[in-house]
């Protein structure tokens, strides 16, 4: 309950500059002091306003749930009734509204940035949740029940700070915490622990997941920015009909920063790269494939063509094909990586 009051005088003070003490009257002449603050009790009981000029101070009482509290204010400049009023129905108030949103829904909220870093806080200690490192996956189900998977993962969870949160009617976020180990926040960590779940959640369910990875956030409270990288990871996935259980924002990073171009500069940059007979080599679905899995490969003649099932010459062909039409011999590695710079132009501009 503490954390509860806490957030209401935070709330109160980011509103109006004033500072508020608490503490909890117990019935046995003895008093609790609101987060152990040291606190000028009131001498003797305090009904409604109680303005004490020796000390300074206007105390008040006020209800939050089934208790009721003392709260005093400065009143130095003689108006402290006046103020001490207001600020009664403002915790009154302030505590019957922020208080009734639930847990689901304030965690929900934070991921999916809805709220401000004020309230993201607030929640953060009116629910308990470790405002520490995190990473956010966001898990997408193809075809079974999202709210199976949400009691999978509660179960699967290899630390119980871990948090899981539905977000919509087909995903949900998992929350995982970091310790400080070098260790278990590298990105290989982060990334195998990614398949682990889709994996475990596919044995056990027999429901197949896609999984975006977020990258690590400073706290909970930020935890809205590794939320969102997650589902550009699994959308830019989507988009390249890249075909594996997890997608990473690290991975598509790059192609994130050419997004957030305007459109002019993506048309600009392949103007530049463009020889005359480019588009029919990006407007022919089997050359794209072809020079898809050469490069997925790695440039590796031989594995390509026993991945596409086609003889190494016809291999050698298209390749051959491929450097006429955009003078990109991708056998090259910089010519490949030119080559797979247009094609994400390509597939940015539509």
């Amino acid at each position: 309950m503490d954390n509860e009051i806490i957030a209401l005088i935070d709330s109160v003070k980011q509103r109006t500059g004033i500072s508020v003490r608490v503490y909890l009257e117990n019935g046995d002449d003895s008093y609790s002091p609101v987060a152990g603050e040291l606190i000028e009790r009131a001498d003797g009981k305090v009904d409604g306003i109680k303005d004490v000029a020796e000390k300074g101070k206007t105390y008040f009482k006020f209800r939050h749930k089934a208790d009721e509290y003392v709260g005093y204010v400065n009143s130095g400049n003689g108006n402290g009734e006046s103020i001490a009023g207001v600020i009664s129905v403002m915790l009154e108030n302030i505590g019957g509204k922020e208080f009734s949103v639930t847990k689901k829904e304030s965690l929900k909220n934070v991921l999916l940035g809805e709220c401000n870093a004020l309230q993201a806080q607030k929640y953060v200690r009116k629910f308990g949740i470790p405002d520490v490192p995190c990473c956010v996956y966001v898990v997408y189900s193809q075809g079974g029940s999202i709210d199976d998977v949400i009691d999978f993962l509660e179960n699967f969870k290899s630390n119980t700070r871990d948090l899981v949160v539905a977000t919509d009617e087909i995903s949900c976020a998992y929350v995982r915490f970091q310790d400080g180990s070098s260790q278990e926040n590298d990105f290989q960590s982060l990334t195998d622990y990614a398949y682990l779940m889709a994996q475990s959640v596919e044995e056990e369910l027999g429901i197949k997941v896609k999984i975006g990875v977020g990258g690590t956030s400073g706290s909970f409270s930020d935890s809205a920015v590794s939320y969102k990288q997650a589902t550009i990871a699994v959308r830019m996935s989507g988009m390249f009909e890249i075909k594996t259980l997890v997608a990473t924002y690290k991975e598509y990073v790059f192609i994130k920063m050419l997004e957030d171009l305007p459109k002019y500069k993506l048309e600009e940059f392949l103007n530049v790269l463009s020889e005359p007979e480019t588009k029919s080599v990006f407007a022919d679905p089997e050359m794209l494939e072809t020079a898809s899995e050469f490069l997925k490969a790695n440039l590796n003649v031989s594995e390509a063509s026993r991945n596409l099932y086609m003889p190494r010459n016809t291999l050698m062909y298209r390749l051959d094909k491929i450097e006429k039409s955009t003078g990109l011999d991708i056998r090259k590695f910089q010519d490949a990586m030119t080559f797979r710079l247009m094609t994400i132009l390509y597939k940015l501009l539509g």
